[in-house]
């Protein structure tokens, strides 16, 4: 049973075309038929039941490529596993939300490269919700992320800080000097959020219709860098993290009733070959996450 024989067989039932398939892969019709048809005749099973219109997977036919799918990603991944030992990688790609990056990253990487300079840490930004597709698609090692609604299930979480969420006026703002305001009291300022996929953005619109509101947002961004200038500008109130909003100047961080605590967590995938050089990263994490906790 060779590789490219389920490769072809698996796309054939994916795309429920064989000339689809051939298309898919690059390789002509033929080629695909062939390796059908050895497979049938070397397990002696039927797997696909050809008509006027193409054909049916059989039973058995759908059990095999289910099966099929699990060897081939399991063989991808191993191929990648010893090209990057091949290759003595030295690199770890992580995860980082703009504001987690923006307050907690800088002095963790710096702390990182003092111990190990050799190895390349790639930090990639984005919402908590794209970081962690690309955590389960495994083009992540790690992701720093809120783990406020996470369960250990399906990954692994080593917590790391928690912060609160604060509501972010300009400090000429009218209610600059307030300790704390209810949702009702700001349930008509004009808002800027991180966009859909953040996890701070999903957290604040549920408080906000929890008490029948609905938040009065005029935009949306990904960047930190304009959601700090469109609050010191005067142009709309948002919400930081307090650990960031005590850094700006021109921005005052006023607690919610009831206010929004975010934990923070080292995040990686359940059941995944961890290289030497990540294993190394995160027991130089849970080193650090004892000195911020």
């Amino acid at each position: 049973m060779k590789l490219h024989k389920l490769q072809y067989y698996c796309a054939a039932c994916r795309n429920g075309s064989i000339t689809k398939a051939a298309n898919e892969l690059h390789v002509s019709q033929p080629s695909i038929s062939m390796a059908i048809r050895e497979l049938e005749n070397e397990f002696g099973v039927l797997l696909l039941e050809r008509n006027n219109k193409g054909f049916a997977v059989t039973q058995e036919g759908k059990y095999f490529c289910e099966r099929a799918m699990a060897l081939l990603e399991q063989a991808d991944e191993l191929d990648q596993m010893m090209r990057d030992i091949g290759n003595r990688r030295k690199r770890i790609n992580l995860g980082i939300p703009p504001m987690i990056g923006t307050f907690l990253f800088p002095k963790m990487y710096k702390e990182f490269k003092k111990y190990y300079p050799e190895i390349m840490l790639n930090s990639r930004e984005g919402g908590s919700r794209y970081l962690m597709e690309m955590l389960d698609d495994s083009v992540l090692d790690f992701a720093i992320v809120p783990i406020n609604d996470l369960t250990e299930d399906s990954y692994n979480i080593l917590k790391l800080t928690e912060t609160e969420t604060v509501f972010c006026v300009s400090r000429n703002h009218p209610l600059a000097g307030r300790g704390k305001v209810s949702v009702e009291q700001i349930k008509d300022e004009p808002l800027i959020m991180f966009n859909d996929g953040f996890y701070q953005n999903q957290v604040i619109k549920e408080r906000f219709e929890r008490e029948g509101f609905r938040p009065r947002i005029l935009h949306y961004s990904s960047q930190f860098y304009t959601i700090k200038e469109f609050i010191s500008d005067e142009i709309t109130a948002g919400f930081m993290f307090r650990d960031i909003a005590e850094t700006v100047p021109e921005i005052r961080g006023i607690s919610l009733e009831n206010p929004v605590y975010i934990q923070i967590g080292l995040v990686w995938k359940r059941n995944r070959h961890m290289f030497h050089d990540a294993a190394r990263f995160l027991d130089f994490t849970k080193k650090y996450a004892k000195t911020i906790l």
